[in-house]
């Protein structure tokens, strides 16, 4: 029931913006440092024994690196967030770890629970630290709500949206400082900008108009787009029909706010593939390392051993933000990243069907050698045609 009302107040809310209701004394708000728009789909929808959980990053931050867990976690994870050239920080905003779960987090609405202490830690470091200790995602739930019970948890004055799936199952988590809704899911699709639609978060809700519809036009966006391409396909998404949504930047007519889900600070993307029969080995994370339409978009198997440095030291990512400061957001994306893409992923599902043959003759370490030479050459060959060669990244990477 408060879904449906909710639901309702979203298309009044819409309404009344459109016709100007709201035109005279209009909120101020100041453009928030992180958004996100994240999807996840089901095996019913991908048609291949496969789940994958998508993430559109909308933040200020440039420094955008892919990363691998250390020689000391617990769970071997790959990640795509924020990193300096030194490696001493790391921001995982998206990863998957070795068990087989995937994870991501979206911020939630202004709120009026929150806690105030900056020591306690942010949504990248329990992310971080639930890819490290869970295997599931009901454990995944479980932690959350731990961390949040323990007070470990600072977000400024927003809640926060998580997302956990493993190979049988998935879960929303919407939560305050102090309150967590999960939702569970297996089977369609499931989405969020970043407006909590899960039970009793609507009362401790404190959102604008404005942010309100923010998230609002962004939801519309990810359900029209990917209803239409179901229509079309007889029933079936593909990572290459997550990447077209997360590139996305056209905004319906009629839509109460101006932009897409696909804008000028988002700044990194990511489809992260659960392999249901050896996720340990096949899951993969297709990489957008910087701004989605401004980047070649790579695969990086969870199995990976050694990084490109390119994608590690901010050289990469660099030079996509170069591009998108001399092009702008709408610069058409070069048809030869587009074959390219095209070509490297179909590569890539035949090296990983090959892989998993030799997985079923429990041959694993010859499967991980296989992926790894695949991937690699995938991404020299992607840093070529981006006119990475020779180049190193700047002194200033990363700052805006």
């Amino acid at each position: 029931m408060e879904r449906r009302n909710r639901l309702f107040v979203m298309a009044l809310y819409a309404a009344f913006v459109c016709t100007g209701f709201f035109a005279c004394g209009a909120e101020k708000e100041e453009e928030p440092e992180h958004e996100c728009t994240s999807w996840m789909v089901f095996p019913d929808l991908t048609g291949n024994n496969t789940s994958f959980l998508h993430k559109n990053r909308d933040a200020l931050s440039r420094n955008i690196a892919v990363l691998l867990s250390g020689k000391d976690s617990k769970r071997k994870w790959i990640a795509l967030g924020n990193s300096n050239p030194e490696k001493t920080y790391q921001s995982v905003n998206m990863g998957i770890n070795a068990s087989g779960l995937a994870g991501v987090m979206n911020s939630g609405e202004r709120c009026t629970e929150n806690n105030t202490d900056k020591t306690r830690k942010g949504t990248p470091a329990m992310l971080r630290d639930i890819l490290e200790n869970c295997d599931t995602a009901k454990e995944a739930v479980a932690r959350l709500e731990q961390l949040l019970a323990a007070g470990d948890y600072y977000h400024k004055n927003s809640g926060s949206i998580f997302f956990f799936l493993d190979t049988k199952e998935g879960y929303i988590c919407e939560n305050t400082a102090r309150y967590c809704s999960s939702v569970r899911y297996d089977r369609g699709y499931a989405f969020r900008a970043n407006i909590w639609h899960n039970p009793d978060l609507a009362r401790r809700s404190l959102n604008s108009m404005k942010g309100f519809n923010n998230s609002f036009t962004r939801e519309f966006v990810v359900m029209s787009t990917l209803n239409g391409i179901l229509s079309k396909q007889g029933n079936r998404l593909t990572v290459a029909d997550s990447l077209t949504l997360a590139r996305t930047t056209t905004v319906p007519k009629d839509a109460p706010n101006p932009r897409s889900v696909c804008f000028k600070n988002t700044n990194s993307s990511a489809t992260l593939v659960l392999d249901h029969e050896f996720p340990g080995v096949l899951s993969t994370g297709f990489f957008n390392i910087g701004q989605p339409r401004h980047t070649v978009c790579v695969p990086v198997p969870i199995c990976t051993e050694v990084l490109d440095r390119r994608m590690t030291d901010l050289t990469w990512s660099s030079e996509v933000w170069k591009r998108f400061d001399e092009k702008g957001l709408e610069a058409p994306i070069p048809e030869a990243w587009s074959a390219f893409e095209k070509k490297s992923f179909a590569e890539y599902e035949k090296c990983r069907e090959a892989a998993r043959k030799l997985l079923r003759e429990g041959k694993k370490d010859e499967a991980v050698k296989l992926l790894n030479g695949k991937t690699a050459s995938i991404w020299k060959e992607a840093a070529t045609l981006m006119g990475l060669d020779g180049k190193e990244a700047p002194k200033n990477a990363g700052k805006k």
